[in-house]
């Protein structure tokens, strides 16, 4: 797996370079199968690894990741926050940042395979230290899932684990040096015919698996398990409130990076991900960092200029941003730097049920610029209750909670998070708000309703449900083909739902849907 700015990350001395991706169903193209690597660490050294001249001390790379372990577990965050924090202020290379990004990312999303590993292993695997679970979890995905050395695999773990708890040392050295010779055998099955082992291989709960294989069918379904063990790309959007498309571009070539045009007006994708995150450009707003299909969603849902416009679940507004910086491209105008008048826009609300998001976005919009957006609290399910709203909008977005499968790069934890019964309760919720959303249109206005899942329960199952009901008889579903731009073309299913692919390199796995009110 290569880090975001496409190097492979260099390892210390003793270190095998890991993969450019997590291992696939069909590794007999490895340089040397796991059972000879198993048996030249047993021929080699079988006393305890962390002893005598074998021993070195934890690489910076694995000691950033082991840090970063115990953030997301302590706070149940989300490893892309903690990873930031984490390395922003440390003087490790770029390279020990890179892999230890890698580690950590690997990590979180095989991290329940990683356990049942290592549980089978370890004699009371309740007695284990949160700290030790984390630094032994580290080296078992090196060994499952990296071609590194089992040596050094093995190596590093002990020194993480005796950062920790030094008495447990030699209980980590019996563990993964079994986990070595095991290793040869997985996913402890055959991918192909076995859904268990094609779950394992990819990381991911057999539930879960299972499941998007029924919705989607199995090439779709792997395609997808297969990408989300990557690397996700990183692309933006221009802010025209600030800046013209040509000053970003300008901007950025200046300075050595290559954005190329993706998809929607104002949206590129960066050759440089790392350098793109800390460039002036973003810290002084004139652009922001959102997925292509995100900027997809937020486009085909373009307010009309002074016209009232609903954006339900708008949490820190990045669609916020889009959605009024798509509706002054369309009435024609950017801003920048030539003090060009700002056209009438659209009298934007935007609604969350969490009273600070409100404050965020508030502090958001005041510093990219934005004009006509009311910050609005309140409960989208009874938009009839919520004070400061118009009785009728010309266009909602209902940005709909969702399970996050579609963007599993970016949220590796969500797969070990997320539960059926928690899928019931989000497209119980996803019903919910849509209907509301329906009395709140006006006739021949729109509902653009969207997730970034991939399960029909929450997609499909919700759209055809409401269209069964009393208001959605009201509504057509508008087929969006035609209007769909040359990245995303083909991407739209007979019924007309907008439904984006994902790929090596390529943007999230979105869901759309654009109603139209016709009585």
């Amino acid at each position: 797996m290569k880090d975001p700015n496409g190097r492979t990350p260099t390892n210390r001395p003793g270190d095998s370079p890991p993969s450019s991706n997590p291992r696939r169903p069909d590794r007999r193209g490895s340089q040397r199968s796991r059972k000879a690597r198993g048996a030249e660490m047993g021929a080699r050294d079988l006393r305890d690894v962390s002893g005598g001249k074998a021993s070195s001390r934890a690489s910076q790379a694995r000691l950033l990741a082991l840090e970063v372990m115990g953030e997301v577990r302590n706070r149940n965050a989300f490893v892309r926050n903690v990873i930031e924090s984490v390395t922003v202020h440390s003087d490790a290379s770029s390279e020990d940042k890179a892999f230890a990004r890698l580690l950590s990312y690997g990590v979180i999303s095989t991290q329940g395979v990683l356990d049942d590993a290592l549980d089978a292993l370890l004699t009371r695997p309740a007695d284990v230290q949160p700290g030790v679970r984390d630094a032994l979890r580290i080296s078992a995905y090196e060994i499952l899932f990296l071609d590194k050395s089992p040596y050094a695999a093995v190596d590093q773990g002990v020194e993480l684990v005796r950062v920790i708890e030094p008495r447990a040392a030699g209980m980590a050295n019996a563990v993964l040096r079994k986990l070595v010779l095991r290793a040869e055998s997985f996913p402890w099955g055959d991918p192909e015919v076995d859904t268990a082992a094609l779950a394992r291989q990819y990381g991911f709960p057999t539930w879960l698996a299972t499941r998007i294989i029924a919705d989607r069918g199995r090439e779709e379904a792997v395609a997808l398990m297969e990408v989300a063990q990557g690397v996700a790309p990183v692309y933006v959007g221009v802010n025209p409130y600030l800046a013209t498309d040509d000053q970003v571009v300008t901007s950025f070539t200046a300075v050595g990076l290559d954005p190329a045009p993706f998809g929607v007006p104002g949206c590129y994708l960066m050759d440089d991900p790392v350098r793109a995150v800390s460039s002036s450009e973003l810290a002084e707003h004139r652009v922001l960092v959102s997925d292509a299909a995100a900027q997809l969603v937020a486009w085909l849902a373009t307010p009309l200029p002074g016209e009232a416009f609903l954006e339900v679940g708008s949490g820190r507004g990045t669609k916020t941003i889009l959605l009024q910086g798509d509706a002054l491209r369309a009435s024609g105008g950017a801003v920048g730097e030539t003090g060009a008048a700002i056209p009438s826009p659209p009298l934007l609300y935007a609604i969350d049920d969490r009273a600070f998001k409100a404050q965020v976005l508030a502090d958001r919009l005041k510093a990219f610029a934005v004009p006509g957006v009311t910050p609005v609290t309140g409960d989208a399910t009874k938009l009839k209750q919520v004070e400061g709203l118009p009785r009728r909008f010309s266009g909602i977005l209902v940005d709909a909670p969702c399970s996050g499968l579609g963007t599993l790069r970016r949220h590796p934890e969500e797969r070990w998070r997320i539960t059926p019964e928690g899928i019931a309760h989000l497209s119980s919720l996803q019903g919910r708000l849509l209907q509301a959303a329906s009395h709140a249109c006006e006739i021949g206005g729109f509902i653009v309703y969207a997730t970034c899942t991939v399960l029909r329960q929450e997609d499909e199952d919700v759209i055809e449900r409401f269209l069964t009901t009393e208001p959605g008889a009201g509504f057509e579903v508008e087929d969006v083909s035609s209007l769909l731009p040359a990245d995303f073309a083909g991407q739209v299913t007979p019924e007309g739902y907008l439904r984006t692919r994902t790929y090596p390199g390529g943007p999230d796995a979105h869901f759309a849907v654009k109603l139209v009110r016709v009585s």
